[in-house]
C-alpha cells in the first residue's frame, strides 16, 4: 500500500526538549537534585509514573505545577519563569515544520503525542501546529498513552486511515516498535539531518 498519512510525535520531535545541562542547573538551584521522583522524571520521563499519570490525564497539568510549590517548596515566581521556559516558541523544531509544510500538499498529516491536558493549547495557540496538520491526538484527552495499541487505533480512526497506509515518526524506540507491530511504517527520530532524508527516501520507495 502507498503511504497516505504521516504522523509525528510532539515532544522530542516537533518540540525540542530543554537542554539537560540547563535543567540540571535549575535542579541545583531548586535544591531537589537528589529527589528520587524528580531524578526519575528527568532522567527517563517515558518511565516516570508521574509523567505517565500526567499524560494519561490522571493528574491535570495545573496540579503538577502546584506540586512543585507544595511538595518541592518552589516559589510561585520561580515556577512561573520555569513554566515560561517550556512554552517558549524557540523550542519549536522549525526545520521539521517547514518540511511538514512541503508534505501537506500531498499527504495527510497528524500529531500523536503523549502529553498533558494543556498541550493542545500549546500546540495550537503558541505553535499554531493546527495550521500544519489535519489532526492532533493527545494522550491525556484519550486516556491511553503510547506504546498502547489503543492510541494508535484512535489515531487511525481520527485520520480515517489504515496502519498500512501510515508512517509514524517518534523519538522513543518503544513507541516506534509498537507502531510497527500495529502495522505502520515507522522511523525513530534522532535529529533532522537523519530523519528528513529517511522520510524522503521511504516516500520515494513507496511511490
Amino acid at each position: 500500500m502507498t503511504i497516505r498519512t504521516i504522523i509525528f510525535d510532539f515532544g522530542g520531535v516537533l518540540y525540542n526538549m530543554p537542554d539537560p545541562k540547563r535543567v540540571s542547573k535549575w535542579m541545583k538551584i531548586f535544591g531537589f537534585n537528589q529527589d528520587p521522583e524528580v531524578l526519575e522524571m528527568l532522567a527517563n520521563p517515558n518511565e516516570s509514573q508521574l509523567v505517565n499519570d500526567i499524560c494519561l490525564g490522571k493528574i491535570p497539568e495545573d496540579e503538577a505545577w502546584r506540586m512543585m510549590h507544595t511538595k518541592w517548596r518552589i516559589k510561585p515566581e520561580t515556577i512561573r519563569r520555569f513554566r515560561n521556559q517550556f512554552i517558549s516558541k524557540r523550542h519549536l523544531n522549525q526545520q521539521l515544520v517547514r518540511f511538514m509544510d512541503e508534505l501537506n500538499e500531498e499527504y495527510q498529516l497528524g500529531i500523536l503525542s503523549n502529553a498533558g491536558d494543556q498541550s493542545r493549547s500549546l500546540m495550537t495557540d503558541v505553535f499554531h501546529l493546527d495550521q500544519v496538520v489535519d489532526e492532533i491526538i493527545i494522550s491525556a484527552e484519550e486516556g491511553f498513552i503510547k506504546p498502547d495499541a489503543a492510541i494508535y487505533q484512535i489515531a487511525m480512526a481520527r485520520l480515517e486511515t489504515k496502519p498500512e497506509d501510515s508512517l509514524f515518526l517518534d523519538d522513543y524506540d518503544k513507541n516506534v516498535k509498537a507502531a510497527v507491530d500495529f502495522g505502520m511504517k515507522a522511523i525513530q527520530f534522532k535529529d533532522n539531518e537523519q530523519a528528513i532524508p529517511m522520510i524522503r527516501e521511504l516516500l520515494r520507495e513507496e511511490g
